[in-house]
Order: structure tokens, then C-alpha cells, then sequence
């Protein structure tokens, strides 16, 4: 019975021993380890990564399922994010893990804190086992919320930009395009309560424009039209203008002289009009008709 029980001692001090071996042998050797490069100055809200590199043949699936849970928090310190990369592959792949935390220490003094010793348990066989990194929390201010509400400065305010050489120019261009719009209703406009817009032609060509609506004008239309342009010399030669008094009135209103050749032309087609009843194409007479009141209204008004 002595003898028995210092070989049952032994026995189970080897068992003990080969369990010791076989889970070393499951821990699977780092090819690289890389902290973050500053363990000073740290503060509330920095990032810190680690990265470790290790070969094995698991699929990287697998691994992935292993990979510690975002959110995960120790000692005010969270895992924020998790990132693996397969770098090699052959009969044992070669994969680099990022894991990416964040401080959220509120501490007001200087302390040492750490990134957790991670065990990352991959398969029944094989683990990856991460030492704790140690490095200095600096607090954003070194005593109470108090003091230094006391101490903040005031936010330095914007510098002003120079707007004279911008001014200048939105001032010109403004004048201009006030002008131009002037301009436009100045040409175009028929309204004849308007100042400067109480023209004779400018009557004519507004009850002109009216008769051209129609695509296929009549007879009457277009008399009414030639009635209304020789209304309209009358009042402005203040007497019945006839074919053989032109000369008079252009002398008497030097400002209708460019137009001398079409006014000609227009009495020579009133005449044909009016007394001969020959009308060969309507619509092509009532569109001169309108364009010669607009040239007559731009002359008026000396545009």
C-alpha cells in the first residue's frame, strides 16, 4: 500500500503537467503585435488601435464569429470597432486583427489606465492571448468643472471679410440690369397711360398687334389696320397727310427720315388697298403692316 500511493502522486503531478503543455500548445504564437505609438497625453474621446499578426489555418469566417462584441467596455475603455485582413494564404493563413477602442475617462487627475488583456478563443484548439497595454490618462482639466468655468476665455469671433471691392461691382452690375430691364419695357411696352407711351403710333401698333391675332385676316382687318396708321400720321403731321405732302412731313419730323422708303411704300399700298380691292396675300400684308407700326413706334419714341 506505501508503494502504491507515491506512483499514484506521480502520476497525476504528469497528468496535471500534460494538461499544462497541451494548453500552451493551443495558444496560438503572434507574428506581430503593434500598440498605439503614444501612452502619454491620452484624453477622453481619443481612438487607440492595436493590431496583432498570426498565422493559422482556420477560416477566416470562423475567426471573424470569434472576434470580441463591439461595445464591449473595461476599465472606461470601449471597443469601438473590430477589423480583420487575410495578408497571406497557403496551408496556414496569415490574418491581421485591428481592434480599435476609445477612452471615455472622466477622470480630473492623472492616472494609468490600459487596454484589457484580450483572450480571443477561436476555435476549441487554438486562442490568441493579448497582454494589457498600459498608458496615462490626461484629463482636459486638471480640478473641478467650477474653477474652470471661471478661466474660459471668450471664443475668438471670425475675422471680417473686405466687401468695398465686391460692393462696387454688385453696383454696377445693378445699374445695369436696371437699365437693361428699363430698356426692354421701354421698346416693348404698349400701354399707353404709361409716360412717354402716348404716341400715335404707339396707339397703331397696339390696335395692330390686336388684328394680326388672327391667322387668316379678312378685309375689314385690314383696313381697319391701314386706317389706324394713317390716323396716326395725321395726328402727327397735324393735318390729312396725302402721298404728295411725304416730304413735308419728314421735313417737320426729321426723326421718321429712315423710315422714308417704307412710308412710301405704305401709301402706294394703302391706295391699292382701299380703292382697288386687290388683296393678294392678307396675312403677309397685315405682318408688314405690324412690323412697319413697331418701326414707325421705335422712331417716335427715338429709339
Amino acid at each position: 500500500m506505501m508503494n502504491i500511493l507515491p506512483k499514484l502522486l506521480l502520476l497525476i503531478a504528469l497528468f496535471f503537467q500534460s494538461a499544462l503543455v497541451s494548453a500552451d500548445n493551443n495558444e496560438i504564437t503572434l507574428l506581430n503585435l503593434t500598440n498605439p505609438q503614444r501612452s502619454t497625453g491620452i484624453q477622453i474621446g481619443d481612438v487607440l488601435k492595436r493590431s496583432l499578426t498570426f498565422e493559422t489555418a482556420t477560416p477566416q469566417q470562423t475567426i471573424t464569429k470569434a472576434l470580441p462584441a463591439k461595445g464591449m467596455r473595461n476599465d472606461e475603455v470601449e471597443l469601438i470597432a473590430t477589423n480583420i485582413e487575410l495578408l497571406k494564404e497557403g496551408s496556414k493563413n496569415q490574418y491581421k486583427i485591428e481592434l480599435v477602442y476609445q477612452v471615455f475617462n472622466n477622470a480630473t487627475r492623472t492616472k494609468v489606465m490600459a487596454l484589457p488583456a484580450q483572450t480571443i478563443n477561436i476555435t476549441s484548439n487554438e486562442k490568441l492571448s493579448l497582454p494589457a497595454w498600459r498608458f496615462w490618462f490626461s484629463p482636459l482639466v486638471e480640478t473641478s468643472i467650477f474653477n474652470a468655468k471661471a478661466n474660459v476665455q471668450p471664443q475668438v469671433k471670425p475675422p471680417f471679410i473686405d466687401n468695398n471691392q465686391y460692393a462696387i461691382g454688385l453696383k454696377v452690375f445693378a445699374g445695369m440690369l436696371i437699365l437693361s430691364i428699363l430698356g426692354l419695357i421701354y421698346v416693348n411696352a404698349d400701354a399707353k397711360w404709361l409716360p412717354f407711351y402716348k404716341g400715335n403710333f404707339s396707339y397703331a401698333h397696339k390696335e395692330i398687334k390686336q388684328l394680326s391675332q388672327s391667322k387668316l385676316p379678312d378685309a375689314n382687318s385690314l383696313k381697319k389696320a391701314i386706317f389706324c396708321l394713317h390716323m396716326s400720321f395725321n395726328k402727327t403731321y397735324g393735318n390729312n397727310l396725302f402721298a404728295n405732302h411725304l416730304d413735308d412731313f419728314i421735313s417737320q419730323h426729321p426723326r421718321f427720315k429712315p423710315l422714308n422708303n417704307e412710308i412710301i411704300e405704305f401709301f402706294k399700298l394703302s391706295n391699292q388697298t382701299l380703292f382697288t380691292n386687290q388683296i393678294d396675300n392678307g396675312h403677309e400684308l397685315m405682318l408688314k403692316l405690324l412690323s412697319l407700326s413697331k418701326s414707325l413706334r421705335n422712331c417716335e419714341r427715338g429709339v
